[in-house]
């Protein structure tokens, strides 16, 4: 997949450029620990994060956790039927209040230290012994609010309080989906990896094909490694602001990515006959993979966790009508790409363990890489953008929120 789309302006560079280039990030890059906390706050703590689906908490009280670097965050539907979102830090002593990942119908959040007590809007409805001290308030000491916001049935968060808002960052993004109904996607599946890999590794990995007919030899009968084309670049032309990729196209008169290259499930409302021939590929900086595929949509979220180690959720989604149809069974999507991820995963880490040798200073980039050196470019670009500490925004005290999550998110 190494042709590209029609550009949306001419072209800044060379479309070769790759070619006479070599790799921009060092061994370093990949293992320190340094490197690792400063990409946190650049790109996690100050990008809108993809962290779940509005339909995973349906009820007033249910809720799910996020670990974002050293950062726990809650997102919580209140009793006014509102998604919120939190850090799980208690304002007294900064004590981790909900410790499951995921749960349901909580009247309201109690830490289990001193028994603060918080509503599932984040108000601050309980403190014990706090009748006495001077210049407390309990509505001054609220949960901290994270912003939130919602697109396609997906819940946004950004820890970035001075930051664009969901439609100033993802617009651009969104505007290639508006015929899609992504709102009726129900979860189908779901797998869990811990990958002994960086997460910029495993970004370059999703970011080209030229791996894929000896890794990959089930997915380059499907949709063969040459086909399809780039149509988003982070610094080159068609350029977007936030994400890359392209598409890749299905060999033969195969239907979709599963083990025979043919599916009996209908294609999702809003499949065209060119988007039934093919598969989107995106990569949503700095966290999702985004693959539209006729039948289905398939997510992988990454939560780095140290410089060699990221967990990675996989999730498939389908049409919640086809979903509710007799016999309905999306192991012939979830078995094959979870193959396909192993496969992916196990490169990745024989990748990072390498780049620690002193013997590896870089390489050169194949003509099918075009979006690795672009990723690789994108990176160094951002780490050399001053880091400039904003200030804490009054909004962080109690409820604030962004305007747009103020909605009634449904």
């Amino acid at each position: 997949m190494e042709k590209v789309g029609v550009p949306k302006a001419p072209a800044r560079g060379e479309v070769g450029e790759h070619l006479s280039a070599s790799t921009l990030l060092t061994g370093a890059s990949f293992w320190d620990d340094a490197i690792f906390l400063e990409e946190l706050e650049r790109f996690f703590f100050r990008s809108w994060l993809n962290v779940g689906r509005s339909d995973q908490i349906p009820d007033p009280g249910d809720f799910f956790a996020r670990e974002v670097g050293n950062e726990s965050l809650l997102f919580i539907r209140g009793k006014d039927h509102e998604v919120r979102g939190f850090y799980n830090v208690c304002r007294h002593r900064g004590t981790r209040i909900v410790g499951e990942t995921e749960g349901s119908k909580l009247g309201s959040l109690v830490c289990p230290y001193h028994a603060w007590t918080y509503s599932t809007e984040g108000r601050l409805v309980g403190a014990p012994h706090t009748e006495r001290l001077v210049d407390f308030s309990k509505e001054e000491y609220g949960l901290r609010a994270v912003r939130v916001d919602t697109w396609g049935g997906f819940v946004w968060a950004s820890l970035d309080d001075a930051g664009p808002t969901l439609g100033e960052e993802m617009g651009e993004f969104f505007a290639r989906f508006p015929r899609f109904d992504f709102e009726g996607l129900r979860l189908g599946a779901r797998r869990t990896y811990e990958v002994e890999a960086n997460w910029k590794i495993l970004g370059e990995n999703y970011s080209e094909c030229y791996h894929c007919a000896p890794i990959h030899p089930e997915l380059n009968r499907i949709t063969h490694y040459t086909s399809g084309a780039y149509t988003a670049y982070f610094m080159r032309e068609p350029r977007a602001p936030n994400f890359n990729g392209g598409f890749m196209e299905f060999s033969k008169d195969y239907t979709s990515m599963v083990w025979s290259g043919y599916t009996k499930r209908p294609p999702l409302k809003g499949m065209t006959e060119e988007d039934r021939r093919r598969v989107d590929y995106y990569f949503v900086f700095p966290h999702l993979f985004f693959s539209l595929h006729p039948d289905y949509l398939m997510v992988h979220r990454l939560w780095p966790r140290s410089p060699h180690h990221t967990t990675i959720e996989c999730d498939w989604y389908f049409d919640a009508g086809v979903m509710e149809t007799q016999g309905f069974d999306p192991s012939d999507a979830v078995d094959l790409w979870d193959l396909i991820n192993r496969q992916d995963w196990s490169v990745c880490q024989r990748t990072q363990l390498g780049t620690r040798s002193r013997a590896w200073r870089g390489g050169r980039f194949s003509g099918q890489e075009s979006q690795v050196h672009d990723f690789e470019r994108f990176i160094a670009a951002r780490m050399r953008e001053p880091l400039v500490k904003k200030p804490r925004s009054p909004r962080r005290r109690g409820l604030s929120r962004s305007r747009a999550a103020r909605r009634r998110t449904r």
